[in-house]
């Protein structure tokens, strides 16, 4: 064969073995599956949204989305309640919005119950049911009590017995937090809860009552209130659910109702990471929702996902010659 053909088979070749390459490092990540919730510029969620507008980037790189559709999977709730002093005044309130969000769960959906003061008063109330009465009579058993609020530690609890509960993908999992975000005693630190919920996959919805929280700041130190509305927004959106800070006894009400809807009204999206596995780390994820119509849409998502040495692939062994 002429030297210069040789040389052009030569150099196509490897122009295929390159393109082939980059198909195969577009596709090598894992398939990475996340819970979506698509929101107005009220906090509601909507289901009026083109799949073409929603966009994908895991580390601020753009991926390809497998696909995006109503998911219809049952849920599995933690409701976790504030029975401090400090929310005794609208306690028969916070109750009520409990009940919004039990009178809103679907046939198949389970719930329990749990209240807590301090790190040493946590306490399940009703362990996991569908049966709305037995829910009812359990929130009429809460009661108010003394103590220094321990939030950090009743979140990590109640998501540890989700975690615990049943671990199959046939079914979501999210806790509903009701509490004014005054931690004064938790052992558990906000990172360990992060990560809990990161790798349980489990959405955090806040109710936080922090109106009546001291405004008042140091230099160096935040004011009890803005450290609570912190804390709050920062483990609800991590986990990729929904704050609500209601100024009345109305808005309350409304942020169960509101709370109650998008645990049933969710989005499954699934897209195929473009990074391979090679290393444990967290990956950051964040969904966009372009807007074509002039209406404000936002796209609310878990912030990312943790690569554990479990999921790493052994390169296999080279066999020697004998």
């Amino acid at each position: 064969m002429n030297p210069g053909k040789i040389s052009k088979v030569i150099c196509s070749a490897w122009l295929m073995i390159a393109a082939l390459s980059a198909a195969f490092a577009q596709t090598s990540g894992p398939r990475v599956d996340v819970s979506l919730i698509v929101t107005d510029k009220t906090n509601k969620s909507v289901s009026g949204f083109r799949k073409e507008d929603v966009h994908v980037f895991e580390d601020k790189v753009e991926q390809t989305i497998l696909s995006i559709e109503t998911d219809e999977r049952p849920v599995d709730v933690g409701l976790v309640i504030d029975s401090s002093g400090s929310l005794r005044s609208l306690f028969p309130t916070v109750l009520e919005a409990a009940m919004q969000i039990i009178n809103q769960r679907r046939p198949a959906d389970e719930m329990f119950i749990e209240s807590f003061v301090s790190s040493d008063k946590i306490q399940a109330v009703q362990d996991f049911t569908s049966d709305g009465n037995a829910l009812t009579s359990a929130l009429r058993l809460i009661k108010i009590q003394g103590g220094q609020s321990a939030v950090l530690d009743g979140i990590y609890v109640g998501a540890s017995h989700l975690a615990q509960h049943r671990k199959t993908p046939a079914r979501r999992r999210a806790v509903v937090l009701i509490t004014d975000g005054e931690d004064r005693n938790s052992r558990t630190k906000l990172s360990e809860v992060l990560k809990q919920l990161r790798v349980e996959d489990i959405q955090v919805f806040v109710i936080g009552l922090i109106t009546d929280l001291d405004t008042e700041s140091g230099l160096i130190r935040q004011s009890p209130k803005t450290k609570a509305e912190k804390l709050l927004t920062t483990i609800a959106d991590e986990s990729g659910g929904l704050v609500f800070f209601p100024r009345n006894e109305k808005e309350l009400i409304n942020a169960g109702d509101q709370i109650g809807a998008a645990l049933r009204s969710q989005f499954h999206l699934a897209y195929q990471s473009s990074k391979a596995i090679t290393t444990t780390e967290f990956r950051k994820v964040e969904v966009k929702l372009t807007s074509v119509d002039g209406e404000k849409r936002k796209a609310v998502a878990p912030r990312g996902y943790y690569v554990e040495a479990k999921d790493i692939k052994q390169k296999p062994t080279e066999a020697k010659s004998p």
